[in-house]
Formats: structure tokens, C-alpha cells, sequence
């Protein structure tokens, strides 16, 4: 059994009909929930059969609660409707993202870890899904190398991937920041509680295959981080260059060529965002990256 404490299982989702079917099914298969658990998923403006896939595996686990959007209204919102929920009716969340897939028993483990100690959140390592041999995939590969030492030798960056989170800590986000990660973090660190990183737990996620998908990414990543700091003062570990800098020599030799490519792709993605940054373009809902969807 994961735990005895009272557990919602939160997932917000916008056209995930070719993921969220693998994520529910893992879910109430290979997670031991309890019985008493709720899984909910924010289903937010989708075009495409992901409200009817999360119904049809309503009818096989009652555990399972759509709650439709019919327009979208940005991940904020969809998360403050779980946040609501989750305090209400439970000790603890569990944010799982659409497009993941936790391994065997893991949010059982971060739950656990969550539970016994003092933090505020656990968090699961990110581990890219090995659906590509080539130069893009390597690059990622090295960023999460980055993420999973920072992580665990300096100062936890929260990943929201897969994390279990008091609901106690829970404060509603602001419905118009562009990356809710970060100021979750923000908030739980500034009520006094710790981070935990529990790379014994890991989630696969589905990482962009292409350079394009993958600049676009990193670009709403550093837009998020700087409205951030500009609007709190709050920096988090990874955008550290010393952090980084002292991270990069536990890298292996083979590695080295993807990380000066990642850190070309960084610089052009820090640029542009800025450039979005001085414009005041800072939008709440963004286009899916398309190779992480497939």
C-alpha cells in the first residue's frame, strides 16, 4: 500500500488522447493507490478524445474524476481547481503530468518519503524516454544528467513531473505565470519546508525529438524562470552558472560534445526569452511541443 495518508492523484491535461490512456492505466495498475485515493484529471479545452478516454476509464476505477474545461484557461487554473480539491479532502498530492509515466511503485515511494520526513514535497528523477538515438535526444539526456546532480549533491530543483506534495503547503498560483514549477517551489521553500529528491523513484517522460521542439521549450522554461525572479526575487537552482559549472565535471567524457550543443541551445533560448521577456509577451497557455505528444 502507498500510505495510510489521505491521497489525490492530480493531472491536468490538454489533447493527451495518445498519452493519458497509458498514464491512467498505469495508475490504478502499477501504483498500489488506495482505495480511498482520487485521481483527478483537469481535462482543459481538448479537441481531440482525451475527456472520452478519461471517462471510459471512469466507468473501470471510480477512483478516476474527470473535470472537464470547456475552454482553456492556462495550467494555473486547472492546477488551483486539484489544489482546491486536494485541501479539502486529502494530506496528499500527487502531481503526475499527462504525458509521463511513473515507474513500478514510485509514487508510492515519494508519498512515503513525503510522509516520514519534514519536507514540504518529494519529487521523482525524470528519466527522457529512449525514443530517439539521435543529436536532440543526447542533449537532453545530459540537461536531466544536470537536473539529477544538482539535485542531488547541491540544492533540489523541483520537478513536477511526479511529486508529492503536503497539501498543507498548497497556496493557489497566480492565473497568469507561465511555469508553475518554479513558483510552487517559491512557495513551499518560503514557508520554511525542505525539497526532497528521490531519485530511487523515477518517471519517464517524453522529451522533444527535434532542435526546433526543443528551443521551444527551453525558451518557455527561462520566460518562467525570469518572470519569476523579477516578480519575486526567487532564482532556482539549475539556472545557477555555478551550480551548473560544478555539476558538469561528474559528467562522463562521451558527454561533453551534447552538453556544449545544450549550452548553444540555452544561450539562444535565454536570448529569446528575454527579447519576450522586454516585449511583455508572457502567455499562460502554451502550444503543445509537438514531438512530446507522439
Amino acid at each position: 500500500m502507498v500510505s495510510s495518508a489521505r491521497i489525490v492523484v492530480g493531472v491536468c491535461a490538454y489533447n493527451e488522447e495518445k498519452n493519458i490512456g497509458r498514464l491512467l492505466k498505469n495508475l490504478i495498475s502499477e501504483q498500489n493507490l488506495p482505495i480511498t485515493s482520487r485521481i483527478l484529471v483537469v481535462c482543459s479545452g481538448c479537441t481531440d478524445r482525451t475527456p472520452q478516454i478519461v471517462k471510459d476509464f471512469q466507468k473501470k476505477d471510480e477512483r478516476i474524476l474527470p473535470i472537464i474545461e470547456n475552454s482553456r484557461t492556462g495550467k494555473a487554473s486547472a492546477l488551483n481547481k486539484i489544489f482546491g480539491i486536494a485541501r479539502k479532502t486529502a494530506d496528499v498530492l500527487v502531481l503526475v503530468n499527462a504525458d509521463a509515466l511513473p515507474n513500478n511503485g514510485s509514487v508510492g515511494k515519494v508519498v512515503s518519503e513525503l510522509v516520514k520526513s519534514d519536507a514540504g514535497v518529494a519529487f521523482a528523477q525524470p528519466i527522457p524516454l529512449e525514443n530517439s538515438t539521435g543529436v536532440c535526444y543526447k542533449i537532453v539526456r545530459v540537461i536531466w544528467r544536470l537536473h539529477h546532480i544538482i539535485s542531488l549533491f547541491q540544492n533540489p530543483k523541483l520537478s513536477g513531473e511526479l511529486c508529492a506534495i503536503r497539501t498543507s503547503c498548497l497556496e493557489d498560483l497566480p492565473k497568469n505565470i507561465a511555469t508553475d514549477e518554479p513558483y510552487i517551489e517559491m512557495s513551499i521553500r518560503r514557508k520554511g519546508y525542505k525539497i526532497l529528491y528521490i531519485d530511487k523513484a523515477a518517471v519517464t517522460i517524453r522529451c522533444p525529438t527535434t532542435m526546433l521542439d526543443l528551443l521551444k521549450q527551453r525558451k518557455r522554461i527561462w520566460i518562467g524562470h525570469m518572470q519569476l525572479q523579477s516578480q519575486t526575487g526567487f532564482k532556482v537552482s539549475t539556472s545557477n552558472i555555478k551550480n551548473v559549472a560544478r555539476a558538469t565535471s561528474a559528467l562522463k567524457f562521451n558527454e561533453i560534445p551534447y552538453l556544449a550543443l545544450g549550452g548553444i541551445v540555452e544561450a539562444i533560448a535565454y536570448l529569446q526569452a528575454k527579447i519576450e521577456i522586454k516585449k511583455g509577451r508572457i502567455p499562460y497557455t502554451w502550444e503543445p511541443i509537438r514531438s512530446t505528444k507522439t
